[in-house]
């Protein structure tokens, strides 16, 4: 069984700021605290996502889903091959920050976020070694630890590190 973490509402209040800093930057205060906000799925991507939540029959089809599409990586400045924007998910765990859409991306990030479009495969590839967040700061988000990620990169398909194809 994958070691992976599906987080859902019940987590309570995450800081809102924390997932547009870098790991270093400090927890936001508390009045700057909300609730991670629900998705409305938007593309098959996200519908699959929620559907995984309480339908087990969902979780392949989401990760298919989440290899062959397209994704937003968060980067740490503009450029396609900036690096990959950390984020802190929980105290000691970092982790590289891919979204399910631009929308969302910027819904949690901000409009003026640095990120490219690419597949969700390149985008994990881009993050060997390291903690991946899908979705951080809404809800359903998924963390992968670097196990999990080779697991998922395992399986077959096309990879492509490179922009939008």
């Amino acid at each position: 069984m994958l070691r992976r973490t599906l987080l859902i509402s019940a987590l309570g209040a995450w800081p809102a700021a924390a997932w547009a800093q870098t790991p270093e930057a400090a927890t936001p205060p508390p009045a700057a605290r909300r609730e991670p906000e629900v998705i409305t799925p938007t593309n098959a991507l996200e519908y699959a996502f929620v559907s995984a939540l309480t339908n087990e029959n969902m979780r392949p089809i989401f990760r298919r889903y989440l290899m062959e599409t397209h994704v937003a990586l968060a980067l740490t400045e503009a450029g396609e091959d900036a690096a990959p924007r950390e984020i802190r998910v929980r105290e000691g765990f970092n982790a590289g920050a891919i979204f399910t859409s631009e929308q969302r991306l910027q819904q949690v990030l901000g409009a003026d976020a640095p990120h490219v479009i690419i597949n969700g495969r390149a985008a994990l590839t881009r993050l060997v070694g390291k903690n991946v967040v899908i979705n951080p700061g809404l809800v359903p988000m998924l963390t992968l630890e670097p196990r999990d990620l080779a697991v998922y990169l395992a399986t077959q398909g096309e990879s492509s590190a490179g922009p939008t194809q």
